[in-house]
């Protein structure tokens, strides 16, 4: 298909009709992946009513990276009509005139960048009283272990770090958690015990 009228087809959807059906399948079947084509051939379909509308919708869905534009495409709802060929230079040859959300997303975007990040962060106020015992305060707070936090993974890390005080009090802890357990937690501690000892 070329270009132009493929154009002609995006910018003028009443244009598709059953003569273009061929054309505009043979589009998706040579370039599956391109989801401007799937566009246009549900569209086509739409238009004549064909019965594989419903089946091909599905797959379409899939396909479309936003299917706002896809409703609004096949509901004849696009607003903002613009010329495909904005420059000469363009990546894509077309496009899909429901770029009105895209632009206000980055106008918001762009707004929010040219404001005045000031008052974004600390100020040197806040920056002064939290001085090196705070931050000493939040290191000694991270590095803290938590005693009700022990699981036989830990357990069997200390015991393979040769931990074997910290190894004792998880497996302990763990036999008064998993009573269940109690027996094959015993012998663990039995072990760690004697190779304490040997050491």
């Amino acid at each position: 298909m070329e270009q132009e009228k493929f154009l002609s087809y995006i910018n003028k959807s009443k244009s598709l009709t059953e003569e273009s059906l061929e054309e505009v399948q043979k589009l998706t079947i040579d370039y599956p992946w391109f989801a401007g084509g799937w566009l246009l051939y549900l569209k086509n379909l739409k238009n004549i009513n064909h019965q594989d509308y419903d089946t091909v919708l599905k797959k379409v869905a899939a396909r479309v990276p936003d299917r706002k534009v896809l409703f609004k495409y096949l509901n004849d709802q696009l607003t903002d009509k613009k010329p495909a060929f904005a420059e000469e230079n363009t990546l894509s040859g077309y496009s899909l005139e429901g770029d009105v959300e895209l632009q206000s997303e980055h106008s918001l975007i762009d707004k929010f960048l040219s404001s005045d990040t000031s008052r974004i962060g600390m100020n040197k106020t806040s920056l002064e009283t939290h001085g090196a015992e705070s931050d000493k305060l939040h290191i000694d707070e991270s590095v803290k272990e938590d005693e009700e936090l022990v699981t036989e993974t830990l357990a069997s890390i200390y015991f393979q770090q040769k931990n074997f005080n910290k190894a004792l009090e998880a497996y302990k802890k763990l036999s008064l958690k998993y009573p269940e357990k109690s027996v094959y937690f015993a012998g663990r501690i039995e072990e760690i015990e004697l190779l304490k000892n040997n050491n």
